[in-house]
């Protein structure tokens, strides 16, 4: 398993409500920053976290996106 995938799965893990930053995250993991970076983005377009203006990067419940 990439350390990639280390960062989404310890995401996943967090409480919803959880703030995240880069460098938590990669001072908790031992990865760089630019690692955790890429994998928060990731994450991000997973619907699992979500960037809130004035506040940072937040563990949110995922959305399934609805068919029409």
């Amino acid at each position: 398993m990439s350390k990639h995938e280390d960062i989404i799965k310890y995401i996943l893990s967090l409480e919803v409500g959880t703030k995240i930053s880069v460098r938590s995250i990669a001072n908790d993991l031992g990865v760089s920053d630019g690692t955790a970076y890429r994998a928060i983005k990731d994450s991000d377009a997973l619907g699992i976290v979500t960037t809130i203006p004035r506040v940072g990067t937040v563990r949110i419940e995922k959305v399934e996106k609805k068919k029409y």
